[in-house]
C-alpha cells in the first residue's frame, strides 16, 4: 500500500471487493436460463440478498462518523460535492434493491422486467464503484482497484 493511504482504505477496499463479487454473482444469477422460473427467482433472490448485505456494509463503512467520507472531507474538502453525489447514490441503490426485492415477490413481474431491474442496479453499482475509486484517487493518489 502507498505511504499516503490510511488504514481506512484497506477496510474500504475489502468492502468494495465484496460488493463487486456480490454484483458479479447477481449478474450470473439474472442471466441464467429462467426455464424453471421459481428456481431462477430463488437464485436471483439469494444473490440479491448478498448484494443488499454488501451494499449495507459498504455504506456503513464509508459513511461512519470516522469513515472514509469524513477522512476525505478532512483531507480534501474540495471533494465535498463528489461525496454528496456518492451519498445520494447510496440512497438510490438501496431503493433499487428494495424495489427489486418487491418485484421478485410479485407474481405479475415478468422475467424480462426482473432482468431489466437487475441490470440497471448492476450498472448503478458499477458506476458508483468507479466514482468511489476516482474519489480515492483524487484524495490519496491511490488506485483502490489495483492493489498497488
Amino acid at each position: 500500500m502507498a505511504d499516503n493511504t490510511s488504514p481506512t482504505i484497506e477496510r474500504v477496499k475489502e468492502r468494495r471487493e465484496r460488493l463487486g463479487e456480490a454484483a458479479d454473482d447477481l449478474e450470473r444469477a439474472i442471466t441464467r436460463s429462467a426455464g424453471d422460473q421459481e428456481a431462477w427467482k430463488d437464485g436471483v433472490q439469494s444473490a440479491l440478498e448478498e448484494v443488499h448485505a454488501a451494499l449495507d456494509a459498504h455504506i456503513e463503512e464509508v459513511e461512519a462518523p470516522e469513515g472514509l467520507y469524513t477522512e476525505i472531507m478532512t483531507r480534501s474538502p474540495r471533494l465535498s460535492h463528489a461525496i454528496t453525489k456518492l451519498r445520494e447514490e447510496h440512497g438510490t441503490m438501496r431503493d433499487e434493491v428494495t424495489g427489486f426485492e418487491d418485484a421478485l415477490d410479485s407474481r405479475k413481474t415478468t422475467v424480462d422486467d426482473l432482468r431489466s431491474r437487475g441490470l440497471e442496479l448492476l450498472m448503478d453499482i458499477s458506476r458508483h464503484r468507479h466514482r468511489g475509486a476516482d474519489l480515492i484517487w483524487e484524495s490519496y493518489n491511490y488506485d483502490i482497484g489495483s492493489g498497488e
